[in-house]
């Protein structure tokens, strides 16, 4: 393994989701030094945007609720547009939210993490390509509820069995433009086998005239094929949609579907992190406190405030 790249001792990042970028902020905010880890190509975890050729897809998060005065001024300073009943909603797609707050973090993106270690120096964070970047006093993990399980069992056994009572559910997503305008309204909630269904141009402060649709299916459905083919999954979502609303669909002139692996917790761990004072490692995620984007943002603000007390309950 190559010589650990020397760092400055300060505070390492893994995941840039909105826990992650949550608690960045509030950590650089306050005159911490912040390296993110992230091994995506973009930021926003499951706050994501797809860009094809003909436009874009809000394929994670089709909007963000907000039902607390922290979480809405935390959108609202980020440039984020207000929707009917405490929705909010990114322009020209959801990723685009974080822009502002991404631009001025220390973020390595396309970097996934093989696992922790800690000397007498700090913890070290070992790469993939065994590559290693020391040190850090604290390191705050964000991934989803097994892979962070999987990532601090080694260094951290207590945490990692706390872990294990989180379950997460799988689903899939449809992507889909269609030649002609549906008879249904932009926002769909769920009926049958789909969770909800959204059209873009629908969403507030779009230019999109597409008929560009975006179909979450429920876990249910994706259990029974959650391995399988996007290319097969694709059309078999268009045709419980179809079903599912009593309409008989256009052609598709770009269809596509995506898996989202590790969706939501069904059954979350209860409160916002696990954490060791002594070692410095937290670990938190939306799923400490439920299914939600605002939770995910709870877990992150929680985080950020217990490493600037360094009052880190040993949960």
């Amino acid at each position: 393994m190559d010589k650990p790249l020397e760092h400055s001792l300060g505070i390492a990042i893994i995941g840039a989701g909105i826990t992650g970028l949550t608690a960045a902020d509030q950590l650089v905010k306050a005159g911490r030094d912040v390296e993110i880890f992230d091994k995506g190509r973009g930021c926003g975890g499951r706050i994501s945007t797809r860009r094809t050729e003909g436009g874009i897809f809000d394929h994670g998060a089709p909007e963000l609720q907000a039902t607390s005065g922290a979480f809405r001024d935390f959108l609202a300073a980020l440039g984020a547009v207000p929707g009917d009943c405490g929705s909010n909603y990114g322009a020209p797609g959801m990723r685009s939210i974080f822009d502002p707050l991404i631009s001025r973090l220390n973020i390595r993106q396309g970097v996934e993490i093989a696992g922790l270690a800690r000397d007498s120096r700090g913890w070290v964070v070992r790469l993939t390509n065994g590559r290693s970047v020391a040190h850090f006093h604290t390191v705050l993990v964000t991934a989803p509820a097994p892979q962070a399980q999987v990532l601090v069992a080694p260094v951290a056994p207590k945490i990692a069995r706390e872990i294990s009572s989180v379950r997460m559910q799988p689903v899939w997503t449809c992507l889909v433009e269609f030649d002609a305008p549906l008879p249904l309204p932009g926002k769909l909630e769920g009926r049958g086998r789909v969770l909800r269904a959204d059209r873009m141009a629908s969403k507030p402060a779009r230019q999109d005239k597409r008929e560009a649709w975006v179909i979450h299916m429920r876990p249910e459905y994706v259990l029974e094929d959650v391995f399988a083919d996007r290319a097969i999954v694709a059309p078999l979502i268009l045709e419980a949609f179809g079903e599912a609303y009593g309409i008989s669909l256009p052609r598709a002139r770009y269809l596509d579907a995506h898996r989202w692996r590790y969706a939501f917790a069904d059954q979350p761990l209860g409160r916002p992190f696990l954490g060791d004072a002594e070692s410095g490692l937290l670990v938190g995620g939306d799923w400490t406190l439920g299914r939600r984007a605002e939770h995910g943002f709870e877990s992150g603000l929680e985080m950020a405030k217990a490493v600037l007390s360094r009052e880190v309950v040993n949960v």
